[in-house]
């Protein structure tokens, strides 16, 4: 498997690394991951997520980058395609204290457009919350609209779907 590394004006997002451990846990054992499974009381099923985020990259060949400001870590943006999942999402998760900047939007960005190039994927849904109002307005900002009501993993969620690559707006450009 290829380690693939992207770049932006601000940002370098690689593949996850056991050194981001203590930032994952904190954002999985708080209240900001309430809409993605968390806030997580046990720190063996936070340690369980972080490895299957991990592991996705090696079942899938794609999967979250961490995202580093200065190295830090940021958060994480990436590609999951799980079972209960209808096709493959961009998915995003912001760290504490890093919010307000554009970390997401502009580490989204790059991973659809990576995900459009190099993987020829296409075009990308984000699962969202209907209360996940930071979500909506990042998937605004990636020009995602709303495609349809669902139910994910026994709640509710919007699928947002995200304009094509092609400039006809054709997904089977993709395939």
């Amino acid at each position: 498997m290829t380690k693939p590394v992207l770049h932006t004006e601000r940002l370098t997002l690689r593949l996850p690394l056991q050194a981001d451990w203590p930032a994952v846990r904190a954002f999985l054992c708080s209240e900001r991951s309430a809409y993605v499974g968390g806030p997580m009381e046990d720190e063996n099923a936070a340690w369980r997520a972080f490895l299957a985020s991990a592991g996705h990259w090696t079942m899938k060949g794609f999967g979250y980058f961490t995202v580093l400001h200065n190295d830090a870590p940021v958060g994480r943006v990436g590609i999951v395609e799980h079972p209960a999942w209808d096709e493959p999402e961009l998915g995003w998760q912001l760290f504490d204290g890093f919010e307000g900047q554009g970390y997401v939007t502009e580490a989204a960005t790059a991973v659809r457009d990576w995900a459009y190039g190099t993987l020829r994927m296409g075009p990308l849904i984000s699962y969202i919350h209907p209360d996940n109002i930071a979500s909506q307005r990042v998937a605004q900002r990636l020009g995602a609209q709303v495609e349809r009501e669902t139910t994910l993993l026994g709640g509710p969620a919007q699928v947002w779907r995200h304009p094509s690559d092609d400039d006809d707006g054709n997904p089977e450009a993709y395939a």
